[in-house]
């Protein structure tokens, strides 16, 4: 998803959409499917000239329980405000200047993800399996 700068005005410019992230993407982390993520916000400049972005981020990411591996429903609401540069005139002669928010919304989407999430933490789990058993946790 680009946002092209030379098009944004005073006003900035409106974000309302919905994306899926690609297997490039979830391939090396614990996320098991990205699907349907609803971005709204907008993208501006500031009273110094710097480019902001700001939006809110939902949805549903599929993870995996840390001990069963069952996948599980994570939500995901974040808002994101990054300042992303200065606006310079290089950049307004330039009108091809665009910018990619698909890679600033996936640095953000995870740092959310729990580095260990349990659907039920309370349930004794049976600690053993074939030619194993753990006796104890200590």
């Amino acid at each position: 998803m680009y946002i092209d700068l030379a098009k944004i005005d005073e006003k900035g410019i409106v974000i309302d959409d919905v994306i899926s992230f690609d297997e490039s993407y979830i391939k090396k982390t614990p996320i098991k499917k990205l699907d349907n993520i609803t971005v709204k916000g907008r993208a501006y400049y500031s009273v110094t000239n710097e480019i902001v972005f700001e939006c809110d981020v939902k949805g549903v990411m599929v993870l995996e329980d840390s001990l069963t591996l069952e996948p599980v429903d994570y939500p995901l609401d974040i808002h994101i405000n990054e300042v992303l540069g200065e606006n310079t005139e290089e950049n307004d002669k330039n009108e091809s200047k665009r910018l990619d928010i698909i890679d600033i919304l996936w640095q953000n989407i995870v740092l959310e993800v729990p580095i260990s999430l349990r659907v039920n933490p309370e349930k004794d789990y049976e600690l053993k399996g074939e030619g194993w058993e753990l006796l104890k946790e200590d």
